[in-house]
């Protein structure tokens, strides 16, 4: 399938919001310690804010009309420092895609998108991160051309006993 990919614009930061619970559950279950559950009133405002920023850039994948996924891209500059270059890249931010329309094209129409538009700016690093039990994201990056580039890991305090 190739889904119609269309520019997300004031007025879908609700449409957003349902669409983003679909990767809000999966990492809600995945670590609930550390995500909230979904509360559509309040991501519509942060999308809505997020739709209003210079930086972000936001896609809607639609199959017949129908809304089945979206991709968020945040660019980013930092500037030179004494430990690195000068940097701009495009930074995948989120995806999300109904579990109905999977692996079936709609992230790859949705990352290609990101990819010529970052491309057509002039950025030529695009990067993404994914939580560790996320092995569907990871195979799916990996037949799109992305590879490792760091590894984070983290230390979970041992609970007080008394």
């Amino acid at each position: 399938m190739a889904a119609m990919v269309r520019p997300a614009a004031i007025g879908d930061e609700k449409l957003l919001a349902t669409l983003s619970a679909f990767a809000q559950d999966l990492h809600l279950e995945g670590r609930p310690e550390h995500f909230k559950p979904t509360k559509i009133p309040e991501l519509a405002a942060w999308y809505r804010s997020l739709l209003e920023s210079p930086t972000a850039r936001v896609w809607i994948a639609e199959d017949t009309g129908l809304p089945v996924g979206y991709v968020l891209a945040i660019l980013h500059h930092l500037p030179e420092t004494p430990f690195t270059q000068d940097r701009h890249w495009c930074e995948i931010d989120q995806i999300a895609v109904d579990p109905n329309y999977r692996r079936i094209g709609v992230a790859r129409s949705l990352i290609l998108k990101v990819v010529a538009t970052a491309r057509a700016e002039g950025i030529v690093q695009i990067e993404t991160a994914s939580w560790s039990f996320n092995e569907e994201a990871h195979q799916a990056l990996g037949r799109l051309g992305f590879a490792p580039k760091t590894v984070r890991f983290e230390l979970k305090a041992e609970p007080e006993t008394t």
